[in-house]
């Protein structure tokens, strides 16, 4: 149980990262230098220093702002396609193996960067239909609403580990249901593919 809570925050955390990288590492660093004799090892040490936190706070509000600008948040996602991912790596790392074993670190990091690379892929996925339905009107309200769930996943994740266990499950379902079918429709400047034309007469 104890390996399963440990896994629960740092694929929480992961999780949440696929949505906002930034928000995440301000709550695990902001929690880690108010507490950190619960947030032990080099990386939450790292994160908790004030250059770090410093750091987050104005790739934070870079992300606040470019993700509600149609188009430019397109950019800022194929972008964050690399950075999300590695954060939710590095946060599962540090979260469930902090100097524990080499293995481990391989197992919690490869994890929790696929946690992380299916929320992202969720998100963007979410954004396209968005932007195809609406012209970008909706994605400001879309983004401020990823932005609370990231902030509320993060705190999930390390309180009720194994709450944040059973989203990270659903978060694959959702995956799996909602994302091909987007990939199909929607193409990468997020216009609806119509259907192709008839054949001519001969």
């Amino acid at each position: 149980m104890e390996t399963a809570a440990l896994f629960g925050t740092g694929l929480g955390l992961a999780a949440a990262s696929g949505l906002n990288a930034y928000a995440v590492l301000l709550v695990y660093g902001g929690l880690a230098r108010l507490f950190p004799e619960a947030f032990p090892g080099p990386i939450a040490h790292l994160l908790g220093t004030t250059p770090a936190l410093a750091v987050a706070s104005v790739l934070f509000l870079l992300e606040f702002l470019a993700d509600k600008v149609p188009g430019l948040d397109h950019f800022w996602h194929l972008l964050h396609s690399f950075v999300r991912p590695v954060v939710g790596a590095l946060l599962a790392i540090a979260a469930v193996a902090p100097g524990q074993s080499t293995t481990m670190d391989v197992v919690a990091g490869g994890s929790g960067g696929l946690v992380a690379l299916l929320s992202h892929l969720v998100k963007s996925a979410t954004r396209l239909t968005s932007t195809a339905l609406t012209a970008g009107v909706a994605n400001a309200a879309i983004s401020l609403a990823e932005d609370i769930l990231a902030f509320l996943q993060s705190l999930v994740a390390i309180f009720l580990p194994m709450v944040a266990l059973v989203l990270v499950a659903g978060l694959g379902v959702l995956f799996v249901v909602n994302v091909p079918r987007v990939a199909r429709s929607v193409d990468l400047f997020g216009r609806r593919r119509g259907k192709a034309p008839p054949p001519a007469p001969p």
